[in-house]
């Protein structure tokens, strides 16, 4: 399909939506004493026989509390770890090889 061809249908179809868009929003209009929905709700799913009651608070047993928490030693100094005075020497190269490239890129060609 050529470019000019494909203009022409991306023209149409921006021109279709500008169109279709405004009697869309035209022919939705809601009034404002118009809901959205019913104003008596019903719902249709059944209630499950075999859910369980709720227990009431006063059902539940409590739960016995430790008296006293058990004492945790922290330690009181966190031990230091000695630095060398002089870091270890490490080399790096003295010269950072070429990369090699490759010689000819071929073309790209568009259709």
């Amino acid at each position: 399909m050529s470019i000019t061809a494909q203009r022409v249908l991306r023209l149409a179809a921006v021109f279709v939506s500008m169109v279709v868009m405004p009697a869309t929003l035209v022919g939705c209009g809601v009034e404002s004493d118009q809901l959205a929905g019913p104003e008596e709700a019903v719902t249709t799913l059944p209630v499950p026989a075999n859910i369980p009651a709720l227990p009431l608070p006063s059902d539940i047993p409590p739960v016995p509390l430790p008296s006293a928490v058990p004492t945790v030693e922290m330690p009181s100094e966190i031990p230091r770890v000695e630095l060398p005075a002089d870091p270890p020497p490490f080399g790096l190269p003295a010269e950072i090889p070429p990369v090699p490239l490759p010689s000819a890129i071929p073309p790209i060609t568009f259709p």
